[in-house]
């Protein structure tokens, strides 16, 4: 509450957790509408947790989550640099959207960087979310069903960003 008395609005408070979840997810403005557009769009689940499944499985996010890259950022990074492959094909997009069976492998040739020097020490503390599935000895991870957003334990509310987009 910036220089504000008493209670935060409503709108406030919606502004607040759109910018959180811009924040974490490293989003652009018309990327988040893009999301929340798809979100709304699919009848058969509830727009908000839908949302945070859509951020939840793209590239840079699930290299994050399988601790292969320690930020988001570095993640971004690592897509965009073209050290990933997705099912055996470099993929240099972090917004790539990974679905059941993708299977996600650090490419051969770039195994000798520094980074990756210390990969299979660092991958032994990972905490992997139930969807993806480590494979440190090939360094990759598989991803094995949906994210479920309250496993994501993201301290944002997904309905109130819904609520604010759909104004």
């Amino acid at each position: 509450m910036r220089g504000q008395r008493g209670r935060q609005s409503r709108y406030s408070v919606q502004l607040e957790e759109k910018q959180n979840l811009k924040r974490v997810f490293g989003l652009r403005e018309e990327q988040l509408k893009r999301y929340y557009r798809e979100a709304v769009a699919k009848r058969d689940a509830e727009s908000g947790p839908y949302l945070i499944e859509l951020l939840e499985r793209r590239l840079d996010n699930a290299l994050f989550r399988a601790g292969v890259a320690a930020t988001r950022p570095q993640a971004r990074q690592m897509a965009s640099h073209r050290l990933i492959t997705v099912n055996g094909r470099v993929v240099n997009i972090p917004s790539f959207r990974l679905k059941a069976g993708d299977v996600v492998t650090v490419k051969e040739s770039k195994r000798a960087k520094a980074y990756f020097t210390t990969y299979e020490k660092r991958m032994q503390n990972v905490q992997t979310p139930a969807w993806i599935e480590l494979d440190n000895k090939n360094f990759s991870f598989k991803i094995t069903g949906r994210p479920v957003p309250e496993e994501a334990k993201l301290a944002i509310d997904a309905q109130a960003v819904v609520e604010l987009l759909s104004r």
